[in-house]
């Protein structure tokens, strides 16, 4: 029996699972957990990006969510880390109003993201003026990736170091770093996601930005990624900013979702 090919949204949805599990695989206080619809993938680090709750069932009724969200809040009760839920739109039946529902669980709306593919991205024609495009090679280099993402989301993704700040993580992977004068600048991360090729730790530190360094260094790493994988499919999941550039580069949208966080944690920010 072949294996069925995934919907679009099943796709978006599976990619977010397996991304993240890879790139918590080796948080200290990593806690993994998959129920019937929910998948919990925490690395038991004080930054909400790497603590993720993902609802993975379709066709979801407005006492289905509940439901999950209740089994959410229960989950997460001893938990101490910021954390976030992504619920897809698409698996919402008709008329259900995730943030209303939600809300009776003290989870609010905190930003969108968009699923997107691209079955090709072309080379790197040439890297902007002054850009220097570099494969970290040592735990500095690798520590720098965090550091970037660290300034381009204005959060501290310092605890990551633990698990994404080391060389032997990314023996596997495809990282690039963009460095100016010396100085990293721009960084991309390509991970291996069965069968994909999946774009992640897109950012610019803000003094260097609209010059297109995040572009060429993630065509960089796709390009890299290819050469060791193959011409596989690219899968990433855009912020609102970064979906026009996805766009340009060949991406189409094939999924939309919401990230919930706590409403106290929001309100403290």
């Amino acid at each position: 029996m072949t294996k069925s090919r995934k919907t679009d949204v099943e796709l978006s949805i599976h990619q977010t699972c397996e991304a993240w599990r890879l790139m918590c695989r080796d948080a200290p206080g990593r806690r993994v957990s998959r129920t019937a619809g929910v998948d919990y993938i925490f690395s038991g680090l004080p930054v909400a990006f790497f603590n993720l709750v993902v609802l993975t069932q379709p066709s979801i009724s407005a006492a289905a969510l509940r439901s999950f969200g209740e089994e959410v809040r229960a989950w997460t009760v001893d938990i101490t880390d910021p954390w976030s839920f992504m619920v897809t739109n698409e698996a919402l039946e008709p008329g259900v109003d995730a943030a209303a529902i939600l809300g009776e669980c003290g989870l609010v709306p905190a930003f969108p993201l968009t699923g997107m593919v691209a079955t090709e991205v072309a080379p790197l024609a040439a890297a902007p003026a002054g850009l220097r495009l570099t494969v970290p090679a040592d735990d500095p280099g690798c520590a720098s990736v965090v550091d970037i993402n660290s300034a381009a989301h204005e959060m501290d993704f310092g605890p990551a170091k633990a698990m994404l700040g080391r060389q032997a993580f990314w023996n596997d992977q495809f990282p690039v770093l963009g460095t100016v004068d010396g100085t990293p600048a721009s960084s991309t991360a390509v991970l291996a996601v069965d069968g994909c090729r999946y774009v992640a730790l897109v950012a610019t530190r803000p003094a260097y930005r609209r010059r297109g360094y995040a572009e060429a260094v993630m065509r960089q790493a796709l390009e890299n990624a290819a050469a060791a994988m193959g011409p596989l499919p690219s899968v990433l999941h855009a912020t609102e900013a970064g979906r026009p550039i996805y766009e340009r580069m060949g991406y189409t949208a094939i999924a939309s979702h919401t990230l919930f966080m706590d409403a106290m944690l929001l309100a403290g920010h």
